[in-house]
Formats: structure tokens, C-alpha cells, sequence
């Protein structure tokens, strides 16, 4: 692995609504801001977005908004979408030229020797294409390769996630990935709450939201707290570091 000490920043589940009104009683778009502001976000090089962008079917005021906060940026922007995203909407705001296959959003992303994937499960499910693209992708890699996709392709231990909102194909996506011995961290969101977890020899780290935190021991919709989370991702020589933020 590279020896340069690479910080991702990684800012999910946002549910920006299309005008400025407050979503389910929250102030969202503060919220995202004040994790796209603060100081963990100050020495990144990376900002990744992973989904739900939107806050129920792709408002295009939301990726307006999103991209307009994130346009000065001085570092890349990595962009896929959630189930509540519509990617032709969000295509006309973000650069997501030669990401688009088949009406999915997945690609390969290089930076300081070390190679990311990134995978479209926006309709619950990831598709054989992109299984098999990243099996024949991650084998021309020599080294330790790095996943983003919005679903966690597992279950988490979160009660009403896990019973109503789990990825459809996850046992598929889960043999697809044990068949890729150089894939070794998958980061993803879509829970509403933070956990990392093993699955075999692959670790899975769940990334908060800004929207709000919902209560994973609750069997049913339960919210926990509507202050906005987010991630960093920092790797380095022989290891992977996250820290979770909160205001």
C-alpha cells in the first residue's frame, strides 16, 4: 500500500428537500452545512456523497442546492446515488461522465497509489453487471482495493432497517464480494446510523446521517436524534481509521 496517509471525507443520507422548507421538522441543509464546514472536513482529500442526496424522489432543488455548496471545493467531489436519488436528475448537476452504464451509476477512482470502486444499489439491489465488473476490475489491481455503494451489503443489527430496508440481494453481493481477495473495507449509509461490522474477512463501516439518526434497537421508525453525523476515512500504511463526528 501507498505510504502517503490518504483522509476521505464521507457525508451520507443527507435529504435535502427540493425548496428550503424543513423536512420532517429539520433544518437539513444546515445540517449538511455544518458537516461540509467544520474542521474534520478542513485537510480531506476526498469528499464522497453516498446517496440519498435527495430527500424522497430525486428533487432537483436538492442536487441544486448540493452542488452548489460543494462547486469550490478543492478537492474531488465522488458522487452515487440512494434509493430516494433519480440519476438523470442528478446527472445534470454533477460530473458523472463515463459513471453511467446502463442506466447505473459505478466506476473505478484513482488517488495516491490506491484504487476505490464505487457501485449503484439505488434500486436495492446491485446488478450481475456490476458484480462482475468489479470482480474483473479489482483482479487487475495488485493491491488492497476500497468500496462505496449506499446499502449496507449486510445486515447491520438495526432492527427496523434490517426488517424493512435491507439490500434485496445481499447474499449475491456478498459471495460476489468474498470472491475478491484484495477487497478488504466497504463504506456505505442508508441506516441512519453508525456501525462497523465484519463480514468474514471484509470489514463494513456504516456512515451516519445529516438528515437524522434513527434508533437501530427499535423494531419500528423510531427517531433518535435529528443532529447531523458524519465520517472520516483515513488510510494509511497497513491500516483503515473512521471517526464519527456530530453537532
Amino acid at each position: 500500500m501507498n505510504g502517503k496517509l490518504l483522509k476521505i471525507g464521507q457525508i451520507s443520507d443527507i435529504h435535502i428537500g427540493d425548496d428550503e422548507n424543513l423536512v420532517q421538522g429539520i433544518d437539513v441543509r444546515a445540517n449538511f452545512q455544518k458537516a461540509l464546514c467544520s474542521k474534520s472536513m478542513e485537510d480531506i482529500d476526498i469528499l464522497v456523497l453516498s446517496g440519498d442526496l435527495a430527500n424522497e424522489d430525486g428533487e432537483p432543488g436538492a442536487y441544486r442546492f448540493v452542488s452548489d455548496q460543494v462547486k469550490d471545493l478543492k478537492v474531488p467531489v465522488l458522487v452515487i446515488p440512494g434509493n430516494h436519488d433519480r440519476l438523470e436528475t442528478m446527472a445534470k448537476y454533477f460530473d458523472l461522465e463515463g459513471r453511467i452504464h446502463g442506466g447505473k451509476c459505478y466506476f473505478k477512482y484513482e488517488v495516491s497509489g490506491r484504487t476505490f470502486f464505487f457501485l449503484d444499489s439505488a434500486c436495492g439491489t446491485v446488478s450481475v453487471e456490476q458484480l462482475e465488473w468489479l470482480k474483473s476490475e479489482a483482479a487487475k489491481v495488485e493491491g488492497e482495493v476500497f468500496l462505496f455503494m449506499h446499502h449496507p451489503p449486510c445486515f447491520c443489527g438495526h432492527r427496523f432497517m434490517d426488517s424493512k430496508y435491507s439490500l434485496k440481494n445481499k447474499e449475491e453481493v456478498q459471495a460476489a464480494f468474498e470472491s475478491i481477495p484484495n477487497l478488504t473495507h466497504i463504506f456505505c449509509g442508508h441506516y441512519h446510523s453508525h456501525f462497523e461490522l465484519e463480514m468474514g474477512r471484509q470489514k463494513v463501516h456504516v456512515a451516519p446521517s445529516t438528515q437524522m439518526q434513527i434508533d437501530s434497537n427499535a423494531p419500528h421508525f423510531v427517531l433518535k436524534s435529528s443532529s447531523p453525523e458524519w465520517m472520516t476515512i483515513e488510510i494509511g500504511e497497513n491500516f483503515v481509521e473512521t471517526a464519527v463526528y456530530l453537532r
